[in-house]
């Protein structure tokens, strides 16, 4: 359907919902590529109602509607997505941000807050923090920024991911060291002590792709989605990782599958000692997504 060059605001969006619902992906993909190509917000995007859009910027809009109904990510579209209220770079080397990852990082924001008496850390003697697998780098990020007082180290195996992960530390001033390598081997082969590990690695079966959109399965990179028959291959080999690099005290916070709320709490149960606090903790829709651990 082409519709004539007069198009107004309302009516663009009412296309362009049509036509991605008609292919089984959402409304609201069509706002964020208005606001995109117009440059406004969401509130002044609803009282630019009646507004007629130019010729040139429709078709453009038109294009990337389309593009999204094939099945690319509207975040490869516009190159951005928003976490904890930044807005990050990100493409086909790495895992768009997900919410359910604010809710990682906020629950050890919170456990750190809370637990301060632990580590009686100063000026002298910071935090320090590992982020295994940083994907784009939003974790690390947000811990260096929400944290400024603490020293923020992120590991990814992907280099390409790096290059991402650093831009996107340089464009929003965060202090963060990157180190190429495979879960926490790097720390270990330097003998590096952490008083905090936090992770969100693949944890997906590999069986459940079938059944994924192909705006992720075909997308976005599958090494860091995911993780052999159950999901859990790649925690096996970090867990074990965890006791050669994690400083008692310390803390370690893991998003999760749904359902691998008791196999990892086994798991770390395995290596930690027996005095470790672990805790399962639900997500915002009431589903297993982390795994805190707090060792005292």
């Amino acid at each position: 359907m082409s519709l004539p060059t007069t198009t107004k605001t309302y009516e663009a969006l009412n296309w362009a919902s049509s036509f991605l619902q008609q292919h089984n992906y959402e409304e609201t993909i069509g706002h964020i590529l208005l606001m995109h190509h117009t440059g406004w917000s969401r509130t002044r995007m609803l009282t630019e109602q009646q507004t007629v859009l130019s010729s040139d910027l429709f078709a453009a809009f038109q294009h990337d509607v389309r593009r999204a109904a094939s099945g690319i990510p509207v975040q490869h579209i516009t190159g951005k997505e928003t976490f904890y209220d930044r807005h990050y770079h990100v493409n086909n080397h790495v895992l768009i941000p997900r919410p359910e990852t604010e809710e990682l990082v906020e629950t050890l924001l919170t456990t750190l807050d809370n637990h301060k008496h632990l580590f009686n850390k100063n000026e002298e003697e910071p935090l320090t923090i590992v982020d295994v697998g940083t994907g784009s780098g939003i974790i690390a990020i947000t811990m260096a920024l929400e944290l400024p007082n603490s020293h923020v180290f992120a590991s990814d195996i992907s280099a390409e991911a790096l290059v991402v992960a650093k831009g996107n530390a340089r464009d929003l001033g965060a202090g963060v060291t990157y180190i190429h390598g495979d879960l926490l081997l790097p720390f270990i082969e330097k003998g590096f002590k952490s008083d905090v590990i936090i992770s969100n690695p693949p944890y997906i079966p590999i069986g459940d792709k079938a059944r994924m959109k192909e705006n992720v399965k075909d997308h976005e990179p599958l090494g860091a989605l995911f993780a052999g028959e159950d999901g859990l291959d790649i925690y096996r080999r970090l867990v074990n990782q965890i006791p050669r690099v994690l400083s008692h005290p310390g803390i370690v916070a893991l998003e999760i599958g749904y359902n691998q709320g008791d196999t990892v709490t086994e798991l770390l149960q395995q290596v930690l000692p027996l005095n470790t606090y672990i805790e399962v903790i639900n997500d915002i829709n009431g589903n297993e997504r982390i795994v805190l651990a707090i060792v005292p």
